[in-house]
């Protein structure tokens, strides 16, 4: 398995994957707002010419914020086949899982969002 390394790359290098069924600008504003509170904290992924793999809407929240570098994982040693079914599962996985409605809504007291 090949060790993860982080780079900082320009917001202006990263290359949107045309093909990108998501549409993703409805969470830009609360992205950018996570960032903002939180820090950068999931890296984008780009392949080895700097494609955009995962990161699309973080990439415009990052704009949206006036960043001019981002924190950018290379999957440079997947297969081209490997990054179209990486792009999907990382966008669909999620959608698999479901909340524990209780937990949440008390997770969500702790920090003040009942």
């Amino acid at each position: 398995m090949k060790e993860i390394k982080i780079e900082y790359r320009s917001v202006d290098d990263l290359i949107p994957y045309i093909n990108n069924p998501r549409h993703n600008e409805g969470a830009v504003e609360a992205v950018a707002s996570s960032i903002k509170n939180f820090g950068f904290k999931n890296p984008i992924v780009v392949d080895g010419f700097g494609e955009i793999v995962n990161g699309h809407t973080r990439l415009k929240a990052a704009k949206k914020l006036g960043m001019d570098k981002v924190p950018v994982v290379v999957a440079d040693d997947l297969t081209e086949d490997q990054v179209r079914a990486f792009r999907l599962a990382d966008n669909k996985v999620a959608e698999i899982a479901e909340w524990d409605e209780e937990l949440l809504r008390a997770e969500m007291e702790m920090i003040g969002l009942d």
